[in-house]
């Protein structure tokens, strides 16, 4: 019986080059920790695709309201009641400043661009003459 226990749990102090079970499971441990953070990259590159996309889906409606403010010098207000594809657009002029109001929720929560712009007389001079 001790020569089976000792078989069994037989140490060889030799220095050998095989691992252990404990020192696998280690390295199991870490190379499954550096995928898991890897893993994330991916994702996190989509949300900022898709982030960027609706920043720019923004900016187009934003300058196409300033550009229906600039062109019919009647307008005060341009509003876009209707929420398209989750945009909802409000367009002022005050005097010569124009300001566009962009409010949308996209994968960041709620979000807001606000653009100004100098407005320009020309459009309302040129119907004038």
């Amino acid at each position: 019986m001790n020569t089976l226990i000792s078989l069994l749990f037989r140490i060889d102090r030799s220095g050998s080059k095989a691992f252990s079970l404990v020192e696998s499971l280690i390295a199991l441990l870490i190379l499954s920790i550096a995928i898991l953070a890897i893993a994330g990259v991916p994702i996190m590159s989509t949300k900022l695709a898709v982030l960027a996309t609706h920043q720019e889906q923004a900016h187009f409606l934003a300058v196409k309201a300033l550009d229906s403010l600039e062109a019919d010098s009647s307008l005060a207000v341009v509003t876009s009641p209707d929420i398209v594809g989750g945009f909802s657009v409000i367009a002022t002029k005050q005097n010569t400043i124009g300001r566009a109001v962009v409010s949308w929720r996209g994968v960041a929560g709620q979000s807001t661009l606000t653009l100004e712009r100098r407005m320009s007389d020309f459009s309302s001079r040129t119907r004038k003459e």
